[in-house]
């Protein structure tokens, strides 16, 4: 009888160092997940103002979306065009 009231005191013991151990650990998760996930806030939050600039066309903004959009299309075609002649290099063969 004595090794079952060891057992059952070890195991108590166990349960309460394990919920222990999850208490001090949680506030230290918990930081960590919601420093991965604030960057996504920050992102939808970018998003959403980029949507609402972008409702009402100014001369202005219209000016700025053309200039942003030409600078894109001049540095991405050469990248496109390589990336075409290279599919149909390995098409033909």
């Amino acid at each position: 009888m004595d090794f079952y009231k060891k057992l059952s005191f070890s195991i108590l013991a166990f349960i309460f160092c394990f919920a222990v151990m999850i208490k001090l650990v949680e506030p230290v998760i918990e930081r960590q997940i919601s420093n991965i996930f604030a960057d996504k806030k920050l992102s939808k939050k970018l998003m959403k103002e980029l949507i609402n600039s972008t409702e009402e066309f100014t001369p202005e903004k219209r000016d700025l979306y053309k200039d942003i959009l030409k600078k894109i299309y001049l540095k991405w075609v050469p990248l496109l065009e390589e990336i075409k002649s290279e599919a149909n290099q390995e098409l033909n063969k």
